[in-house]
């Protein structure tokens, strides 16, 4: 077996690109074994160490399978995978308000863009399936964990009407995050009311074919979701922060009552009070003496 000769890179990296080249030209068949660790680090030059952190990039990537005592398993694109990988970024970007207004952006191309092709592909038996997600949405009004998965459902079943796996992997990468968004928003005045208007208004334009309308109609919906998410976002930290001054300023009032009233002495009062009772302790101790004479004269007194 020939050498292959690597560049001045990290042996890893390149071991690794050229693995995935090999699976990608067929030369590594999917659901086949790659050749052994030994065998991979005679064709790449370098020790077994290299080889296995390689493999372990292509694990990482969704390319191999590795099993202890096995040689590596060369994988299929998986849509799980995908999900997985992409939840983590997700979760990363949503972390600060520029991120959050980003991946808005991004969710209301992508849920219009499926809705519009929802609505290109449907069939009968799709437009029942979406009618029942919709009914069991709008069942939901009034338990707030309910309708939360019932929304994204009904949203998932859009995906899943394109039968396009890439639309699917995508929007279950995305599940964490609209259940956060949809908690937050759920709890605005109507939220679910209105969130029940807009998926009827989705599922119509679906039911009627009509690709145009079915964008325009979520694009509206998922417009309303972000600035609900907004205002509840604002409004919460509002009302938090003046909860917190609430609290504080009914503490301090109580307390300066309490002082005011005599249930508690002031730390004046307590001052006094020691000083007073360090008084007492002097004035005993100077009696004490007087108090021992006093009490030695009356007692030779009986013994005479």
């Amino acid at each position: 077996m020939s050498t292959i000769p690597l560049g001045r890179r990290k042996r890893a990296d390149e071991i690794a690109e050229h693995i995935e080249r090999a699976i990608s030209t067929g030369e590594f068949k999917e659901g086949g074994t790659l050749p052994s660790e030994k065998e991979l680090a005679e064709r790449f030059g370098v020790g077994r160490p290299s080889v296995r952190q390689a493999l372990f990039t292509l694990q990482q990537q969704g390319l191999v399978e590795i099993t202890s005592g096995t040689r590596a398993r060369v994988t299929a694109p998986s849509g799980k995978f995908m999900a997985g990988q992409m939840a983590g970024l997700v979760r990363r970007l949503t972390s600060n308000p520029e991120g959050q207004e980003h991946m808005e952006q991004a969710r209301l191309l992508f849920e219009a863009g499926v809705a519009w092709a929802a609505a290109r592909v449907a069939t009968d038996d799709d437009i029942r399936n979406l009618k029942a997600k919709l009914d069991a949405n709008a069942q939901a009004m009034g338990n707030t964990a309910v309708f939360v998965r019932t929304d994204v459902a009904f949203h998932a079943e859009l995906a899943v009407i394109t039968r396009n796996p890439i639309f699917v992997s995508v929007n279950d990468a995305l599940v964490g995050w609209l259940v956060d968004q949809r908690t937050t928003t759920i709890h605005m005045p109507d939220a679910d009311r209105l969130s029940v208007r807009d998926h009827t208004a989705i599922y119509e334009a679906v039911a009627a074919r009509d690709p145009m309308r079915a964008f325009h109609e979520m694009t509206t919906h998922l417009r309303l979701i972000s600035e609900l998410y907004r205002e509840s976002k604002r409004l919460s930290e509002e009302i938090l922060r003046q909860v917190a001054r609430d609290v504080a300023g009914r503490i301090e009032r109580e307390r300066e009552a309490m002082w005011t009233s005599g249930l508690l002495a002031t730390p004046r009062d307590l001052e006094a009070e020691e000083v007073q009772s360090n008084d007492h302790r002097k004035e005993g101790a100077a009696l004490a003496p007087r108090r021992r004479e006093t009490t030695g004269k009356a007692e030779r007194k009986g013994e005479r």
